[in-house]
C-alpha cells in the first residue's frame, strides 16, 4: 500500500496518468471447495504469473485479499490498460488452470489516498460483474 501511495503522490506531483486496476479471481472459492486448496493456490499463482507476463516491469502488482489483486499502471491511458488486461485474461484462459478474472479500473483524479482510488476501482469491478 505504501508503494501505491508513492505512485499516487508521484502522479499528482508530475501530472502523469495513473490507472489502478482491481482484479477479482473468478471462482476461486469453488475451485478450493471442489478441487482443493492446492488447485486454488495454482489458480492464484497463474493469475500472478499472467499479470507479471503481460504488464510492464515497473507496474505495481500486489495481492490485496484472498482472491483479489490490485495493480497500478503509470503513464498509460485507459485503452492501453484495457488492452493489457485483455492480454492477461487471454493468457490466463489459455493456461493450464483455465482461469478468469473480472477487473475494475479507476483513473487517478482528485483522490489523495490509495484506499480512495482502490474503492473507486472496486465499484467499477462490481459494475462490470453486473453487466455479465
Amino acid at each position: 500500500m505504501r508503494q501505491l501511495q508513492r505512485e499516487i503522490d508521484r502522479a499528482h506531483r508530475t501530472s502523469e496518468e495513473l490507472i489502478v486496476a482491481f482484479i477479482d479471481v473468478d471462482g476461486l472459492k469453488a475451485v478450493n471447495d471442489t478441487e482443493g486448496h492446492l488447485a486454488g493456490d495454482a489458480l492464484l499463482t497463474a493469475v500472478a504469473d499472467s499479470l507479471v507476463k503481460c504488464l510492464r516491469s515497473y507496474d505495481l502488482i500486489m495481492r490485496y485479499g484472498g482472491d483479489e489483486f490490485v495493480c497500478a499502471l503509470p503513464n498509460v491511458d485507459a485503452n492501453g490498460v484495457r488492452q493489457r488486461f485483455a492480454e492477461v485474461s487471454a493468457a490466463l484462459a489459455g493456461g493450464p488452470t483455465k482461469g478468469s478474472i473480472t477487473v475494475g479500473f479507476a483513473e487517478l483524479g482528485d483522490e489523495r489516498t490509495a484506499e480512495a482510488l482502490i474503492r473507486r476501482a472496486d465499484v467499477d469491478l462490481l459494475a462490470n460483474r453486473e453487466c455479465r
